[in-house]
């Protein structure tokens, strides 16, 4: 396993044009509305621990089932989630700006990119504990166990395979780092995957890559690379790896809370087994800036 150190902050490219960083998380109130009427909740789902829509190369430990919370969450609290699972993040995206969805189950940037694109509000009603009850993650500098690169300050003018702007992680908080330290990279690739910026650095073409803190544990990279091939030179500040979030255009926030509060019920000593791990808890505070104009999926 990686040795990561824990920042408190949220950074974006300075290039980028952003408005001012926005609160994610559904923070704690009263106002929750009463459990006399069933909800029903349309939510796409794209999990990385989840075995309908986790890649093949991870099913040993990606097990998460959800039919145990939504069986619970039905008896218990009258509340009825209605889910699609998108194994590719490319189909989930498109489900969001097709303006069909109550809210979603992902890394929570994947939505929060799409929000001016489908109209919408996206908050974290919960974050989900991973198999290790670990809630967030990072982005992870790498270079090979026997580079001479031995610092983040040692890729002043080197080559970098960082990530595409929909992961945030590899990409804006990746960039905010290195400007927040002076430092300006050489040629810098953007790839799509964990696995590719692994490969483009073991084969040469760049000096160190940048990964989520899940690559050489939960992700297709663990078919060809281990952990002890390689240096960590830096982290960037933490942020969840997994959210509920519902769109408050098309959710009342009493119904918000009302969820919110279910689930909460539902973890801990609660959590359904097949939740692997004790299940959700309520949204840490994190403030990503948000891009300007609305992306494209």
């Amino acid at each position: 396993m990686l040795a990561l150190a824990v920042y408190a902050t949220s950074l974006t490219r300075a290039a980028d044009p952003v408005v001012p960083a926005a609160e994610t998380a559904l923070l704690a109130g009263t106002e929750i509305a009463p459990a006399t009427a069933p909800l029903v909740l349309k939510i796409a789902v794209n999990d990385i621990y989840c075995q309908k829509t986790a890649c093949e190369c991870i099913s040993e430990i990606a097990t998460r089932d959800y039919t145990g919370l939504l069986a619970a969450l039905k008896q218990k609290h009258q509340i009825t989630l209605q889910i699609t699972y998108h194994m590719e993040v490319y189909d989930l995206e498109k489900a969001i700006v097709a303006k069909t969805q109550d809210g979603v189950i992902c890394k929570p940037w994947t939505a929060l990119r799409l929000a001016g694109k489908a109209g919408a509000d996206f908050k974290r009603v919960a974050d989900i504990r991973d198999p290790d009850n670990t809630v967030m993650m990072t982005g992870v500098f790498l270079t090979l166990a026997n580079s001479p690169v031995r610092s983040l300050e040692d890729l002043m003018g080197k080559k970098i395979a960082f990530g595409q702007a929909d992961s945030y992680e590899k990409n804006q908080a990746a960039l905010a780092l290195l400007a927040a330290k002076g430092i300006k990279p050489g040629d810098c690739l953007n790839l799509s995957s964990c696995s590719e910026n692994l490969d483009a650095l073991m084969n040469g073409k760049v000096d160190a890559a940048v990964v989520s803190s899940y690559a050489l544990t939960a992700s297709c990279a663990v078919d060809f690379a281990k952990p002890e091939e390689f240096r960590t030179l830096g982290v960037t500040p933490e942020m969840p790896l997994t959210s509920l979030l519902l769109d408050m255009k098309r959710v009342s926030l009493g119904d918000a809370r009302r969820l919110q509060a279910a689930l909460i019920d539902l973890s801990g000593v609660n959590a359904p087994e097949d939740l692997v791990g004790s299940g959700f808890l309520p949204p840490c505070s994190w403030k990503p800036v948000m891009p300007d104009t609305p992306e494209k999926p």
